[in-house]
């Protein structure tokens, strides 16, 4: 869970609020985040195509080599963020009734 924020002395208005306004942004952006993730993939793939050609140089594999690094980074980044975005208010539900019992 993200340090900046402090969900143990949000109210339980609050965490539901937060989590209301996670559920309702992902189900707005599925979409585009779907579409999103199909175009790395896609990248993906034709980088990993790439590396299929025999006439490949040292330097070419070492590039393509780099960019999938790159691409599947940013695949990561984007996983994280949006899991975190869903779930860390539900996390904080979770930790606040359980200091609370």
């Amino acid at each position: 869970m993200d340090a900046s924020f402090d969900y143990s002395r949000w109210t339980g208005a609050e965490l539901q609020r937060a989590e209301t306004t996670a559920t309702q942004f992902l189900a707005e952006k599925q979409q585009d985040i779907s579409r999103a993730f199909s175009s790395q993939c896609a990248a993906l793939e034709t980088l990993v195509g790439m590396l299929r050609k025999a006439d490949m140089t040292l330097e070419e594999k070492l590039d393509c080599f780099a960019r999938i690094a790159e691409v599947s980074e940013g695949i990561q980044d984007c996983a994280r963020g949006f899991f975190e975005l869903g779930s860390q208010p539900l996390v904080a539900r979770v930790l606040a009734t359980a200091e609370n019992q």
